[in-house]
């Protein structure tokens, strides 16, 4: 069996693309990720398809794994051989218990390599234009954690308000909107002057990103009126007054056509990362509602040498397919002289990143499209006495539409179904996102809209107020059934023909 080894990884403080190139790297080469709700779940879409994804909670009052026992499950993944990804938001060692995790794996004899991540601390300011130095303001900066602490057997919140009123500079505080009432007041009785400039930043460096700026005294006052929330950094000197951002840029947001839109995302981490990447160059304001999970079906891929065609109808079959390739030792010559169809442009493109390119794809961007396009193909081949009746293989998810069996059948046309993957729930993700209720709500996939149907109805919940978008037409057929609803469908499948049908 081959040694295991754990990377203590940071996530970064919201936005993907303030992930470092070695985390990156980690990701995309381990075997299992232990994950919590501090890290970005988008983040999630470079592990590979087979690898295990493990939840382990740590929100605030809400932790679905003990400490000791997270400890225990990295060992124990490690000493099974398996090369681990400890996610966790941030920076492993800012407030994130990095430290007594690579304690108890040097304790149990395995390889731990701590990478670091961009805080919060630093990042979430900045995002909102506060620098937490700078000359003339402040000289240093005091990062502390607000959250409650055990002390004596009793739960409370454990800080030294006298030192910290005392203190000259900026004072950042990470965790702390749950005691923001107790904080300001601990400050302001302690001597801190309530003229203090004082800012919370919330969501920062995300689509949802809010800031509000006010004076000591008001902060909790304020923040509690205007509903801010965790995630969220508290900000407290003479910096918070400080407002370091492009006003040419925010005149542009401005007229952005869908300023102030909320969107849901369900799907696949992967399918909502892509989402808000063409909504977010809209303005609008994307809510990760993803609760499907890409799962290989573990089996060894069908013997490609009987096949002449190979169908993909998504980017998520592209990209297990070469996974399955590379695992499984087998280089591109193993596809010379076969030609491959598509979906759409989405799965066109995830194919050219590998250097392959599809030799057919429908103009309408269905299954239905899909089948009847490429059986016409394969017909006139066969019609030219050029096609050696080799079978056509799907390779697509579990409980794909019947239209391409079924068409291929009709036209007497050899094929082999071969699902290649599955789109598994996770239950707590998706009892977390039935809740939510933006304007609008995205379905990537007919799958994705039982799913989220079937939540709604085990929990007694009824959404009245989001507005449904599919992403085509098996889609739609599929939303038909669970609601008589008006809903929107792009007429372009593809995150871009969401994007559109919402403006």
């Amino acid at each position: 069996m081959k040694e295991g080894k754990v990377y203590l990884t940071g996530g970064g403080c919201g936005d993907t693309g303030l992930l470092t190139l070695r985390a990156l790297e980690a990701l995309r080469s381990c075997d299992t990720v232990v994950y919590d709700s501090l890290a970005p779940e988008t983040l999630l879409q470079w592990a590979a398809p087979d690898c295990e994804r493990i939840y382990v909670g740590k929100r605030y009052g809400s932790h679905a794994m003990k400490q000791s026992e997270i400890n225990a499950l990295l060992v124990d993944r490690a000493r099974a051989g398996k090369t681990v990804v400890r996610l966790k938001g941030g920076d492993p060692y800012v407030f994130g218990r990095g430290g007594e995790e690579f304690m108890a794996l040097q304790e149990a004899g395995i390889y731990c390599e701590e990478i670091p991540g961009i805080s919060s601390a630093i990042a979430v300011p900045a995002a909102a234009g506060i620098p937490v130095t700078h000359r003339g303001l402040a000289a240093g900066v005091t990062v502390i954690t607000g959250t409650a602490a055990e002390e004596n057997g009793r739960a409370g919140l454990c800080l030294d308000f006298d030192t910290l009123a005392r203190l000259e500079g900026t004072l950042v505080i990470l965790m702390g909107m749950h005691h923001l009432e107790e904080i300001v007041k601990g400050l302001l009785a302690a001597g801190k002057d309530p003229d203090t400039p004082g800012a919370v930043v919330m969501q920062g460096t995300t689509e949802g990103q809010r800031c509000l700026r006010t004076k000591l005294s008001r902060l909790y006052e304020e923040a509690f009126q205007q509903e801010f929330t965790s995630p969220a950094v508290i900000v407290i000197g003479a910096v918070a007054k400080l407002r370091l951002l492009s006003e040419c840029g925010r005149e542009e947001k401005e007229k952005l056509s869908l300023s102030g839109v909320t969107v849901g995302a369900t799907g696949t981490p992967h399918f909502t990362e892509r989402l808000s990447a063409a909504l977010a160059k809209k303005g609008a304001k994307v809510w990760d509602m993803s609760f499907l999970e890409v799962r290989s079906n573990g089996s060894p891929l069908p013997d490609l040498q009987s096949c002449g065609w190979l169908v993909f109808t998504s980017p998520n079959g592209v990209r297990v397919f070469l996974d399955k390739m590379r695992q499984e030792r087998k280089d591109l010559r193993v596809l010379w002289g076969k030609r491959i169809a598509v979906i759409g442009a989405g799965t066109a493109a995830a194919l050219e990143a590998s250097g392959l390119y599809a030799a057919y794809m429908p103009k309408v961007y269905d299954v239905e499209h899909l089948a009847q396009g490429l059986a016409a193909e394969i017909l006139k081949e066969r019609e030219k006495g050029c096609w050696d009746e080799k079978k056509a293989v799907f390779l697509r998810a579990k409980h794909g539409s019947e239209a391409l069996p079924r068409i291929f059948a009709e036209k007497g046309i050899p094929f082999l179904e071969y699902p290649i993957y599955d789109l598994e729930i996770q239950e707590e993700k998706r009892a977390a996102a039935i809740g939510k209720e933006p304007d609008y709500i995205v379905f990537g996939s007919a799958r994705g809209v039982r799913a989220y149907f079937e939540g709604l109805g085990q929990a007694g919940i009824v959404n009245e107020k989001s507005r449904f978008v599919c992403i085509g037409k098996g889609c739609g057929e599929e939303l038909k059934r669970h609601t008589a609803r008006d809903f929107i469908t792009a007429r372009e499948a593809g995150v871009e023909g969401v994007a559109e049908a919402i403006v």
